[in-house]
Order: C-alpha cells, then sequence, then structure tokens
C-alpha cells in the first residue's frame, strides 16, 4: 500500500510536464504535416507552379520562413522583371492621368475665373463710355444753347398794351383792317388771355391764318420783320392821301400830350375824327405824343364811332 501511493505521487508530479508536451505536439503537428505536405506538392510539381505555390505561401508569416524561396530561371527572371516594369510603368501613368486630370480641373478653374474678371471689366468699361458719351452731349448743348428770344420791341409792346387795354369787340374789327404780319405781331407781344379773348371777335379765315403765322415765327424778331416787309408793300400799292404838313408854329410835343391827356376821351376821340378827315398826319403826332393809357381810350372811342377811321390811323401808327 505504501509503494502504491508512492507511484501515484510520482505520477502527480510528472503529469504536468506531459501535458505540456502534449499541447506543443497538438500544434506543431498540423504545421509540419502542411510543411510535409506542400514538400510533396512541390516535388510532384512543374517548376512554374512549384514557384507559384512557394510565392504565395512564403507570404504566410510563420509557414513561410520554413520553406524554400522560389527559383526562377533566367527567362523567367527576365519575364518577372518586365512585369515589374510594367506595373511601375501602370502606375506612373495612373498617377501621371491623376495629376493631368487635376491640372485640367484647375486650368478650366483659372479660365471660368478670367472669364468673370473680363466680364466685370467689360461692364465697367461700358458704364464709362456710357459716362463720357452723356458728359460730350451735355457739354455740346450746353455749347449749342439756342440764343433766347430778346421778345417784342418796345414799341410794339405798346401797341399791344393799347389794343389789348381796350374790349376785344372793339379791337378786333381794328386789328382785321392790318395786314395778318401786323396782326400776328401785335397779338404775340399780348397775354394769352388777351390774344384769345380778341381771336374769338374776328372772323374764323382771319384768326386761322394769324394762329399759323404764330406758330411758325421762330421769334418775335421774325414777326416784326415780317410785319414790316408787309406794311411797306401795302404802303407802296396804295396813293398817298394825305401830303405832309409843316408844323411849324405849332403845339410842341408836350403841351399836345399835356393836352389831350387831360381831355375826355370821348371828346378828343371826337375831335381826331373830324382833324383825321382833313389831315391824318397832325392826328397821328397828336396820338404819338400822349401816354400808352390814353391813346388806348381814345382810339376805343374812336373804334366805337367811325371804327374805318380808327383802323386807318392804327395802320400808321404801326407802319410808323
Amino acid at each position: 500500500m505504501a509503494k502504491t501511493g508512492a507511484e501515484a505521487e510520482v505520477n502527480l508530479e510528472e503529469e504536468p510536464s506531459g501535458s505540456k508536451a502534449g499541447r506543443i505536439l497538438l500544434f506543431a503537428a498540423p504545421v509540419l504535416f502542411a510543411i510535409v505536405l506542400v514538400g510533396v506538392l512541390l516535388t510532384l510539381l512543374n517548376p512554374t507552379a512549384r514557384n507559384s505555390v512557394l510565392e504565395t505561401v512564403n507570404k504566410i508569416p510563420v509557414v513561410g520562413s520554413m520553406l524554400p524561396k522560389p527559383t526562377y530561371t533566367p527567362e523567367q527572371q527576365a519575364e518577372k522583371q518586365k512585369e515589374k516594369q510594367a506595373a511601375s510603368a501602370e502606375a506612373t501613368i495612373a498617377q501621371l492621368k491623376t495629376q493631368l486630370e487635376q491640372k485640367n480641373t484647375e486650368l478650366k478653374t483659372t479660365q471660368q475665373a478670367q472669364v468673370e474678371t473680363q466680364t466685370k471689366a467689360d461692364a465697367l468699361q461700358k458704364q464709362i463710355d456710357d459716362a463720357k458719351a452723356q458728359q460730350e452731349q451735355q457739354a455740346a448743348a450746353a455749347t449749342a444753347e439756342p440764343e433766347k428770344d430778346p421778345g417784342p420791341s418796345q414799341q410794339v409792346k405798346q401797341l399791344a398794351q393799347t389794343y389789348g387795354s381796350m374790349s376785344a369787340s372793339k379791337a378786333a374789327p381794328i386789328l382785321e383792317t392790318l395786314t395778318d404780319e401786323e396782326i400776328a405781331m401785335i397779338l404775340g407781344a399780348m397775354s394769352t388771355e388777351q390774344r384769345s379773348s380778341i381771336m374769338q371777335k374776328m372772323t374764323a379765315d382771319k384768326a386761322a391764318k394769324v394762329s399759323i403765322m404764330l406758330k411758325s415765327a421762330a421769334s418775335s424778331e421774325a414777326l416784326e420783320t415780317a410785319a414790316n416787309k408787309a406794311r411797306a408793300a401795302a404802303n407802296n400799292s396804295e396813293q398817298p392821301t394825305q401830303a405832309a404838313t409843316s408844323t411849324t408854329g405849332s403845339l410842341n410835343q408836350d403841351q399836345l400830350s399835356q393836352t389831350f391827356s387831360s381831355m375826355d376821351a370821348s371828346s378828343a376821340a371826337t375831335l381826331l375824327i373830324q382833324m383825321a378827315k382833313t389831315n391824318q398826319a397832325k392826328v397821328l403826332t397828336i396820338l404819338k405824343s400822349v401816354d400808352d393809357s390814353t391813346r388806348s381810350n381814345i382810339l376805343s372811342q374812336m373804334a366805337s364811332t367811325d371804327s374805318e377811321t380808327a383802323a386807318s390811323l392804327a395802320n400808321k401808327l404801326i407802319g410808323g
């Protein structure tokens, strides 16, 4: 019994080392089997297949270190070298293609930016050109500004004031005895309201002709020039009915003006109408000597009494 117990004790002490060896053999056996199997296959395969298998197995970390390296013939080595060069060339070509695509993309971006910059520059240049053209037009317009119409002469203004102070029904018949050019000249110096009221009392034909002249006239000076020419032509076609007489020993201009200005307009008109039958030149001298208001009142009274005589005197006044 004592012996049996001792043997059992010895077996217990040896068991751990045996189990370790068993475990090592358990892991090593498959590896050794694989190595043997690969070795057998290598002996059976042709050189090309054997080299392929060795290349694959050599990539395994543990097993690859236990197996021999593949052996190549000079031709195979040359072929392998060509394959490596081709692979390297393909990799280089792929890399260059990638770089080329990147450069093309950068070039397109740069070209697009240049186009946008050029578009902005063209727009700015157009704005500058437009501003210069507008400035030149304004300068040319300022330089070529037409001369202002100086307006009617003082004599025409006085006549317009005389007829304008008269009623339209009295002024219109007198004006109609004048030439169309003279009517346009006088009406052109009046205000719009005065001109409108007088033209309403004229005949339609006369008013239409005068309206066209007023519209077509370039200036007041042109109206006066046309009126003077028309009056000269009218005077040349008529024989003078009165001869100028000497006024030596007669009243001077101031005395005449004071005399008839202090008279009642109706009385002065009656007197002047009688004088005009014998000497219109004296009547014209008297009418020229008085102020505009007195002349207007006298002519108004004369028109209501003898419109023909009033019109004849008005013609003479306009004719100077």
